[in-house]
């Protein structure tokens, strides 16, 4: 525990923040709503790329709930879970290689494979909590303007999203068991992002964006009942496969 604190020393105000900038994003949005749904028509004609002007057409279609889940899970859990990612986990075992601080870690009678773990379920914690606390929020705020939102739909829309998250911690964490930068892990991460958001706004290869899979329109299928579970299976296979090859190189790293 005393290894776990030392780690998370500096999680706790990124935590904080994350909580605060994504509750705080959801609130403006949901308080937005009666003007974007009045002015619907004026703004759909300002959006420049045919993936957005798709996601317009989800909330013309649909209203209120697709609305939300762009603005809830497609932007501001994947933007600022993104960064939460990025920052709580490029240090996994990137920073006690960037601090020269390793051989004191592996002193410990603590194997490598629970540092590795215990971080990374921390890690998941951190980012995936705030997921949930802010999702459910938008239950109780939604009749200010007059909208209702199921508590099943929101936490399996949350779950989902978490799924997806919770493989973006992952990946990080085996970039930072290979890394001897603590923050190079979460700049390969942003940088993978930003450029799978650039493939989703070109028509021709947006099917190979992962944005693609968090979409609106994955939400509304959702909401209809029908969950991804090809999908949400490729999460967490693919959690699986990257969680066994950080601890895989983290066990023959020797700093």
């Amino acid at each position: 525990m005393t290894l776990l604190r030392h780690w998370l020393r500096d999680g706790w105000w990124i935590l904080l923040g994350y909580i605060v900038i994504l509750e705080a994003a959801l609130v403006a949005a949901i308080l937005y709503w009666p003007k974007f749904r009045d002015n619907m028509p004026a703004i759909a004609k300002l959006v420049p790329f045919e993936s957005l002007q798709r996601l317009m057409d989800s909330v013309e279609v649909a209203g209120y709930w697709p609305y939300l889940a762009v603005q809830q899970w497609f932007k501001g859990c994947s933007l600022f879970g993104l960064a939460a990612a990025a920052f709580l986990t490029s240090g996994v075992v990137a920073r006690d290689a960037d601090q020269k601080t390793a051989e004191f870690l592996l002193s410990r009678p603590v194997s490598r494979s629970r540092i590795l773990l215990t971080r990374w379920a921390a890690a998941v914690v951190l980012v995936v909590a705030p997921v949930y606390l802010t999702s459910i929020t938008a239950i109780w705020i939604s009749p200010a303007v007059d909208e209702q939102l199921r508590w099943g739909e929101v936490l399996v829309s949350s779950t989902y999203m978490s799924l997806f998250l919770v493989m973006l911690v992952t990946f990080t964490a085996m970039i930072s068991a290979m890394s001897s930068h603590q923050m190079r892990a979460g700049i390969i991460l942003i940088g993978f992002i930003l450029l799978n958001f650039a493939f989703y706004l070109i028509q021709e290869i947006d099917q190979i964006s992962l944005f693609k899979t968090v979409d609106v329109w994955v939400f509304m299928d959702i909401r209809a009942g029908n969950f991804p579970w090809i999908m949400s299976g490729s999460f967490v296979l693919a959690t699986i496969l990257m969680l066994l090859s950080a601890l895989r190189i983290f066990s023959r790293r020797d700093f």
